[in-house]
C-alpha cells in the first residue's frame, strides 16, 4: 500500500499573504499547487485578482489560474471536478500537494464535496441574473441578507453566481438553501491539514489599503478600461472592477473609487474571518515564519490530530512578530496544556520548536521538543 497522500489547505483573508507562503510549502516539498480562488480563474483579470506574477508561476507549477475566459460558464460543480482531477495527477508524483484561495466555498467543495440538492428551474435562475443585471448586485446581497442570512455569511458575497443560486433555491422550495447543506463530509482519498495566516485587524487593514494603492500604481485603472465592454459577465461583477467601472461611467472620481474599493476589501476581509472562526478545523499562524515551522515538522513525520476536540492542535498566534501569542497543544504525555507568550521574542517563535521551557496558564512549566506533541 502506497503513503497516505496529504493535502495542505493555505487560506486566510485577502491581503494575508497566502499566495507566497503557500509558494514556499510547496517549494519545501517540491510539489504543486492548485488555486480555490475563484476570482482568479479567469485570464483576463490579473491586477485586480491579485494573480501570482508570471516569475511566481514559473517558480511553482500552478493550477486552475486564468485557464478561463470570463465569457465561459464554470460552475462550483466544475471545479470540484477540474480540481480532484489536478489533485489525482499530482498525487500520482508526489506524496503532498498544496490548495490555496480565499474562496472558503471552494475550498470546502474540495475537501468536504458538494451536498447533492433538489433541482431549480432555469427560467428561475434566469429571472434572477435579469434582476442582478439591471439592478446591481447590492440587490442580490439585500435579497439573501433577508432570505437566507446564514448562507450570505459562508459565500463571497462579491459572487453574483452564488447569490443567484441561493435566491433561485429559496424562490423554487420554499426553504433556504443553507437548511439543506448536511454538513457531512464525503470521504476523500488525502489527509487534509488547514493552514491560515492571521493578522490583527488594524494592521490587516492597512495591509489591504496598501495593496489597492499598489494596484493602481502598476494599471489596474487601465485593465478595466480594457475590461468594460464585458461589464455584464458575471465574473467582472467583484470589488475592484465594479468600483472603477464606476469611475469610467463619470458617476465616481477616481479617488471615490479607489476608496470604495478599499472599503469593500476591508467588508470582504471581515467576512473571510468570520467565516474562518467558525471552522474548528483550521489552524491559525500570526507570521509564515511559524507557519513554516510547522509544515517543516510534518514534513519530518509529525502529525496533528484533525479532530475537533479540544485536545486537537490548535495555532493562536496574533501579529506578525508573535505578540500576544498562545499556542494550544499537546505534552509528550498527551495532555493537552494552554502555551502563553508575548513579545516579538517569544522562545518557540524564533527558535522554532527547538527544546524550551514555556510557561502555561497554571504557571506551571513544561519542555516542548521540536516535533514532540
Amino acid at each position: 500500500m502506497g503513503k497516505e497522500k496529504k493535502l495542505i489547505v493555505v487560506g486566510g483573508p485577502t491581503a494575508s499573504g497566502k499566495t507566497s507562503l503557500a509558494i514556499e510549502i510547496a517549494s519545501l516539498f517540491e510539489t504543486e499547487i492548485i488555486s480555490a480562488d475563484s476570482r482568479q480563474f479567469y485570464r483576463e483579470m490579473n491586477i485586480g485578482t491579485a494573480k501570482p506574477t508570471s516569475e511566481e508561476l514559473t517558480s511553482i507549477p500552478h493550477h486552475l489560474v486564468g485557464h478561463l475566459s470570463i465569457l465561459q460558464d464554470y460552475t462550483v460543480a466544475d471545479f470540484e471536478r477540474d480540481a480532484l482531477k489536478k489533485l489525482e495527477e499530482i498525487f500520482e508524483k508526489n506524496e503532498w500537494a498544496v490548495l490555496v484561495g480565499g474562496s472558503g466555498f471552494f475550498i470546502q467543495t474540495i475537501c468536504e464535496g458538494l451536498d447533492d440538492l433538489p433541482k431549480v428551474d432555469p427560467a428561475i435562475k434566469n429571472a434572477w441574473q435579469e434582476q442582478f443585471e439591471s439592478k446591481g448586485i447590492k440587490f442580490l446581497q439585500d435579497e439573501l441578507a433577508a432570505k437566507d442570512p446564514d448562507y450570505l455569511e459562508k459565500v463571497d458575497p462579491q459572487n453574483p453566481a452564488r447569490l443567484i443560486r441561493a435566491l433561485s433555491f429559496f424562490q423554487a422550495h420554499e426553504q433556504p438553501i443553507s437548511t439543506f447543506l448536511s454538513g457531512k463530509r464525503k470521504k476523500r482519498n488525502f489527509q487534509t491539514y488547514y493552514l491560515s495566516l492571521y493578522w490583527p485587524r488594524d494592521m490587516l487593514y492597512e495591509r489591504i489599503n496598501q495593496r489597492v494603492d499598489n494596484m493602481m500604481e502598476v494599471g489596474l485603472l487601465e485593465e478595466a478600461r480594457g475590461l468594460l465592454p464585458q461589464r455584464g459577465q458575471q465574473a467582472l461583477a467583484t470589488v475592484g472592477y465594479q468600483e472603477l467601472f464606476s469611475h469610467l461611467d463619470g458617476k465616481l472620481s477616481v479617488e471615490e473609487a479607489v476608496t470604495l474599493i478599499k472599503q469593500n476589501s476591508r467588508r470582504y476581509a471581515k467576512r473571510q474571518m468570520t467565516w474562518m472562526r467558525k471552522q474548528n478545523q483550521w489552524r491559525r499562524c500570526g507570521n509564515k515564519k511559524l507557519a513554516l515551522s510547522f509544515v517543516d515538522w510534518l514534513k519530518n513525520g509529525g502529525t496533528w490530530s484533525t479532530s475537533k476536540e479540544k485536545d486537537r492542535l490548535e495555532i493562536l498566534m496574533a501579529g506578525p512578530e508573535g505578540s500576544g501569542n498562545a499556542l494550544v497543544g499537546k505534552k509528550p504525555g498527551g495532555i493537552s496544556a494552554m502555551i502563553k507568550t508575548s513579545g516579538p521574542q517569544a522562545p518557540f517563535i524564533n527558535e522554532q520548536f527547538e527544546d524550551q521551557v514555556l510557561s502555561i496558564s497554571e504557571g506551571k512549566k513544561i519542555f516542548w521538543n521540536k516535533g514532540q506533541l
